[in-house]
């Protein structure tokens, strides 16, 4: 222990003390006081958004400070915890180091991290869990001070203010919260100066003047703790930006008082964080010591025009002046929807034309035209740069040409770049193809059972009808599952598809009894594709619940031994109102009740004359075992049918009285409305339903 310890007061004591120089001196009142900067973290470590690090920028301001105190004051003597970017310094090592040098001061330099938009300053000092501050006190008089001078000087406008740091962050123990102000035996505080997860602020942070200005901001602070008057400072910085984008531009320069300053660019900085040469941009310019005076600005950049301005320096702060420039290249196309060569653009939807910069609207509108002549109406929007063209009508599977003639211009007067060479006065012609009239996957119409229904049955048949009929190789037993919502079980069963009316039914049939009033979740997997190859990209799904009951089926005739018991319609006395040679009764092998383990079933077709007076098809079961069947009130008279949605009627007839057959002791249901598709399942409790006439 004592040789690791002597280790490493040896080595700070050689590398992180510095001493004020009395010939740099110009700013009194700090004599005897000295300071323990701390820069946070080590080596690159919290990596911003574009591979600038917390850690590194951290030094940079520290040793920036700490050049300003020893060069304008006449502070006793300013210590680092590290001095350069290879160190690697524990929070114990930190404070037993400031420890055992007794400084005056503890200041920990650090920048925050969040999400991409946040950005805002903040400074926390040592607070017990009480709310008192930390003995001895000061930390929070100077971070009241520091608060206003960072959040102005790196402009984020958003502060969250001097905080101590238990309510900051809660305290479990007595407090201090941070280690730093805790384990510190002097007045201390911590800054989060902006965030160097946002975007900009770690572009910002990359600069070597920018650090700078945040270490002046630190250094005015320091002088307004102790009384000391500040020095007049001339300072001028800003932004260079495209005034019609509002980004930053690299490579301009600014020229100032006989000085030029050039903003950061990717040859000179950018190339350490980035391999894009186009992606990162802070156009941050800086100038110090200037005369308390009015100085001519000027500002230029490759692919701008000049600009100048007066800027009045003022002396207690630093003198902001962003400065915006207007590009000096035409306009030209950036984007288009459709785009170039397109097939497929739905006819119905308009055209896009994204421009580079803000154009002059009528002369723009004036220049458009196409081939086939289309009307319609324009929008402009994003500041003039996105003219929308909203036509009447177009025609499907039809190519189109739009033109956008050399005389159209920008806000400026510049024509039109239509090839993009730089140089404006020419057209820019835009070809597509119009899609067909439909362009829509399959879309889901109904769903039975219906979505978020409960007492469903427990071994229920599914039934899913789609707007229009889906191309069959599109389909796999697995396009539609059903699962267990709460442990995604899978249950057992048969896919079957139908077409009706253009439509198509899609069916599962469930192979096993599910679990009673419990949820259950349907899903159609995406790859539905229509006839004219639009295909699902999505997934659908919905829920149900099941009910209680599982009932005890008896088969009165699944159709297998074949349909010579059940008379044809015409055969019954009743049917009537028929066109008999689209009516009869024939063997299905097609489309089945898959759940009821049987391959056949009972089709009817039927076609109605318009002239009758009345209509009724009689479908009479003439013999056979299923005749032999008996049952009471008691019992659910049920069939499974596979309706054709034409609103048409149904219901059950019995024999009454068996043995005794006749026509006086027939039995009805009340009818029921075939307004589905595809199967379900039709009941008749007579208990609770009662008869018809």
């Amino acid at each position: 222990m004592r040789k690791r310890l002597f280790g490493f007061v040896l080595f700070y004591a050689i590398v992180s003390v510095f001493t004020g120089l009395s010939e740099a001196q110009s700013v009194t009142g700090l004599a005897g006081w000295n300071i323990f900067l701390d820069p946070g973290h080590s080596r690159t470590e919290n990596m911003g958004i574009y591979n600038y690090s917390e850690a590194e920028k951290n030094l940079n301001v520290a040793l920036h400070l700490r050049d300003l105190l020893l060069t304008h004051t006449d502070i006793d003597t300013v210590y680092l915890s590290r001095s350069n970017h290879t160190q690697v310094v524990s929070l114990s090592q930190r404070t037993d180091l400031a420890n055992s040098l007794g400084a005056a001061w503890f200041h920990s330099i650090h920048s925050d991290a969040g999400a991409p938009g946040n950005n805002s300053t903040l400074l926390l000092w040592g607070q017990y869990r009480d709310g008192r501050e930390k003995v001895p006190n000061g930390g929070k008089a100077m971070s009241d001070i520091m608060i206003d001078d960072l959040t102005r000087a790196m402009r984020t406008y958003t502060i969250r203010g001097s905080i101590g740091d238990c309510s900051f962050y809660g305290c479990s123990s007595t407090g201090p919260y941070l280690h730093v102000n805790r384990m510190s035996a002097m007045p201390s505080e911590l800054s989060e100066s902006g965030f160097h997860t946002n975007p900009m602020q770690n572009q910002l942070n990359m600069n070597h003047e920018w650090k700078r200005l945040e270490a002046r901001a630190f250094f005015w602070s320091i002088l307004a703790f102790h009384g000391a008057e500040r020095p007049f400072f001339g300072s001028c910085v800003g932004l260079v930006r495209n005034k019609e984008s509002g980004e930053t531009i690299n490579g301009a320069q600014v020229q100032l008082n006989g000085e030029i300053y050039t903003t950061d660019t990717y040859e000179s900085l950018f190339n350490k964080y980035s391999n894009d040469p186009h992606q990162l941009s802070n156009g941050f310019y800086y100038f110090d010591d200037l005369p308390d005076s009015t100085l001519t600005l000027v500002a230029s950049a490759d692919g701008f025009y000049r600009d100048s301005a007066e800027v009045v320096i003022r002396g207690d702060f630093f003198t902001f002046n962003d400065i915006d420039l207007v590009s000096s290249l035409p306009p030209t196309l950036v984007a288009s929807l459709p785009a170039d060569s397109a097939e497929r653009h739905p006819a119905w939807e308009p055209i896009i034309i994204d421009f580079s910069r803000p154009m002059n609207t009528a002369a723009t509108n004036a220049a458009f035209s196409s081939e086939p002549s289309m009307s319609g109406r324009f929008s402009w929007s994003s500041n003039n740069t996105r003219l929308t063209f909203y036509p009447d009508t177009l025609a499907y599977e039809t190519l189109y040409q739009v033109t956008i003639d050399s005389t159209a211009s920008d806000v400026y007067g510049h024509l039109f770049d239509g090839d993009g060479d730089g140089v404006g006065g020419d057209s820019y012609t835009l070809s597509f193809i119009t899609g067909p009239q439909d362009m829509h996957p399959p879309a889901l119409l109904i769903a039975e059972p219906g979505a978020n229904s409960r007492d469903n049955d427990r071994m229920p048949i599914i039934t899913l009808v789609f707007d229009e009929e889906i191309e069959e190789t599109s389909l796999d037993p697995q396009q539609v599952v059903v699962e267990r919502f709460k442990d995604r079980t899978p249950v057992d069963g048969i896919l079957s598809h139908a077409v009706v009316n253009g439509q198509s039914v899609l069916t599962f049939f469930s192979q096993e009894v599910l679990l009673a009033d419990d949820t259950y979740l349907v899903r159609v997997e995406p790859g539905l594709s229509d006839l004219r190859g639009n295909v699902s990209t999505a997934a659908l799904s919905y829920r149900f619940r099941t009910g209680q009951q599982v009932f005890a089926y008896r088969s009165i005739d699944n159709f297998e031994a074949g349909l010579d018991n059940w008379w044809a319609p015409q055969q019954s006395g009743s049917t009537a109102g028929i066109i008999t040679q689209l009516t009869g009764r024939e063997e299905e092998s097609e489309q089945v009740n898959l759940g009821g383990g049987s391959s056949r079933a009972l089709r009817l077709n039927y076609g109605w004359d318009d002239q009758a007076g009345e209509w009724l098809v009689r479908e009479y079961l003439g013999g056979g075992p299923a005749k032999t069947v008996h049952f009471t009130s008691d019992n659910l008279l049920q069939a499974v049918i596979f309706g054709d949605g034409s609103g048409n009627l149904f219901r059950f007839c019995l024999d009454d009285r068996v043995p005794n057959a006749a026509a006086a002791n027939h039995e009805v249901s009340p009818w029921y409305t075939i307004d589905w598709i595809g199967w379900r399942v039709v009941s008749w409790d007579m208990s609770q339903d009662g008869t018809g006439e």
